[in-house]
């Protein structure tokens, strides 16, 4: 998902209500079969890009998976910054903050991290679900008054955005008319 200056200043007014995610459709190669595999019960990676509160990137990560948690319906794993043997290489979550150009969200399934903006203001997360250099799904966020990295509103925005690349059925499954 492209953000245009207009749609991105739309996104901001919007914002001024709280946080929000909105989900782009899912790749047609995203099941909830290969969620499964990639993380039932293991590790599955997470890339943070960038830092909107400033500090220790590690402690940060170690936060932001934290409330990642137990959001994947039906699907047990364990989100981390520093997995281990049981992680799948191909697949991964990028998470990037405050993005300092405009880029689609495939890009964050890239093999060069995306430059970020510094510490402060409004918080837009871009994230994708990546196998291999290619998004399964992604979703973009924002958040327009964070407190600090414990403020619920953050909270619950990582937790919006986990719900949302990982969707319990893609939005078209099961469509017969003619729109589908």
């Amino acid at each position: 998902m492209l953000l245009r200056p207009a749609v991105l200043s739309a996104c901001l007014a919007l914002a001024a209500c709280g946080e929000r995610v909105v989900a782009d459709e899912p790749a047609p190669a995203y099941t909830l079969q290969e969620v499964a595999y990639a993380a039932s019960d293991r590790d599955l990676r997470v890339v943070i890009q960038g830092n909107p509160f400033g500090g220790d990137p590690q402690a940060f990560g170690q936060t932001v998976t934290g409330m990642m948690q137990n959001r994947i319906m039906g699907v047990r794993t364990n989100f981390t910054t520093t997995p281990g043997p049981s992680a799948r290489p191909d697949y991964r979550v990028v998470l990037a903050f405050n993005v300092a150009r405009n880029e689609l969200n495939s890009a964050l399934c890239g093999a060069s991290a995306l430059p970020t903006k510094p510490p402060g203001g409004p918080i837009i997360v871009q994230g994708a679900f990546c196998r291999g250099g290619g998004p399964l799904s992604s979703a973009t966020g924002w958040l327009d008054e964070p407190k600090s990295v414990q403020d619920p509103k953050f909270r619950d925005l990582i937790a919006d955005m986990t719900y949302s690349l990982f969707p319990t059925r893609r939005a078209d499954s099961g469509c017969n008319g003619p729109d589908c």
